[in-house]
């Protein structure tokens, strides 16, 4: 009878340490559905903000009123929030980002950094690139990290990222990189809407570069042998760039306009401006082919006389450094989320971001979410009719979601974190080979 009531025992207390233990497990990580409950609850206030962004629809380096409602909605959050950030002068004026910003939410104890971006800014025909739901999805997957953060090593930043429409200026991303303000970043999240759910869209590296030819003014019908025509060299670059096309790969993109050719067709013209974009799928062809196209416009200096004035650009897009392990990450949040096959596609079109800068200089997924039927350009009223539709606002509550299911499984598994960091450094050493 001892013996039995003894057993009964043990198996009481062996009973209770297992309950003890599993409270401990399943309250030392907070819940995946308390981040999705704060989503959702916090959705219809968010959907107010963006509403709000893309009636301001504000210009690069005017989104004063977008990021001022960010910024006061991130403090709601429990974020510290830091504005008017320091950046490289010659990049942005009096060097102070005055639209741009840093907010930081620190969780129980140290962890990795996960960084989200916001994208606030409009185009002419108002948010036809849909930032009002970059912005927006971001600040919904912030939300929902801020729900667990006090229970969760780690640190959640989230930074406002202003001008990507005019990136290659180096007044957005770039800026903030070089200012410093990315420091610390162990894993980098943006999202974009677009006409399908996709983790695959490679940006193209590019360069920009203005030559300006000066030859000598000449009638062109008494006295065309004392000219020299600045236009035939801009001439003798496109036709020289034409042949190079044969000898790059078909990823490589060379296109340029001609923007100052001569004033009067019987004047020999001693001026002539000509603007070219290099592009590529990774940063050092990017940069290989662009001295090439620089040659060309030396070999129209050489053929005409005519002095070639050139200056290498202050700033360049890179393409990002694709880790496919955190791209599947993602993709299988995509598909437990629930979303069809058929509306899970790669892109096969090819452009360029700022945020390829940040891409090679962190761990970066982009998420592009759908809000248009499939062939919707970018741009278009369409796309931008569909920004500030309730169809692409339940995509972006989706994509919120998503990014920071994604997030907490990081957060959680620090050791995830460090295989990205390695493939990270491994790809990018290759690139340089």
């Amino acid at each position: 009878m001892r013996r039995t009531m003894w057993r009964f025992r043990e198996r009481i207390i062996l009973f209770t340490v297992l309950v003890l233990w599993t409270f401990v497990v399943d309250t030392s990580w907070a819940d995946p559905q308390k981040i999705l409950s704060a989503i959702d609850v916090n959705a219809n206030p968010c959907k107010i903000v963006s509403q709000k962004i893309f009636d301001f629809k504000e210009l690069g380096q005017q989104e004063f009123k977008s990021s001022a409602l960010l910024k006061e909605e991130l403090q709601k959050l429990g974020f510290k929030v830091e504005g008017d950030l320091k950046v490289p002068a010659d990049l942005v004026k009096d060097g102070i980002a005055r639209t741009a910003f840093k907010a930081e939410l620190v969780g129980k104890g140290p962890g990795p950094t996960i960084t989200i971006m916001l994208e606030y800014d409009a185009l002419k025909n108002g948010h036809s690139c849909g930032h009002n739901l970059i912005a927006t999805s971001g600040l919904l997957a912030a939300a929902g990290l801020a729900s667990i953060m006090k229970d969760t090593p780690g640190r959640i930043l989230v930074i406002g990222t202003p001008d990507e429409e005019r990136g290659s200026l180096g007044g957005g991303k770039i800026a903030l990189l070089e200012g410093g303000h990315f420091d610390g970043s162990d894993i980098v999240f943006i999202t974009h809407p677009g006409d399908r759910w996709s983790v695959d869209q490679r940006l193209l590296a590019m360069k920009r570069g203005t030559f300006v030819f000066r030859g000598k003014s000449s009638h062109a019908a008494f006295a065309p042998h004392k000219g020299i025509s600045a236009l035939d060299a801009v001439i003798l670059m496109f036709n020289a760039t034409d042949m190079l096309r044969e000898h790059v790969r078909q990823d490589v993109r060379i296109h340029g306009i001609i923007k100052k050719g001569g004033d009067l067709v019987n004047v020999v013209p001693e001026l002539a401006e000509t603007e070219f974009a290099v592009r590529a799928l990774d940063t050092m062809t990017m940069e290989e082919t662009y001295r090439k196209v620089v040659n060309c416009a030396k070999a129209g200096e050489l053929a005409t006389g005519a002095k070639l004035e050139f200056k290498e650009p202050r700033t360049s897009l890179k393409s990002p450094i694709v880790v496919p392990g955190f791209a599947k990450m993602v993709l299988d949040q995509i598909k437990a989320m629930g979303i069809p096959e058929s509306d899970i596609k790669d892109f096969h079109e090819f452009a360029s971001s700022d945020l390829g800068n940040v891409g090679h200089a962190f761990p970066t997924i982009n998420l592009w979410f759908k809000i248009a039927p499939e062939g919707t350009a970018l741009h278009s009223d369409a796309f931008r009719e569909a920004a500030g539709s309730d169809e692409g606002w339940k995509a972006t509550v989706m994509a919120a979601k998503i990014i920071a299911l994604t997030a907490y499984d990081l957060l959680k598994n620090p050791e995830k974190v460090k295989a990205v960091q390695g493939k990270f450094k491994e790809l990018k050493a290759q690139e340089s080979k």
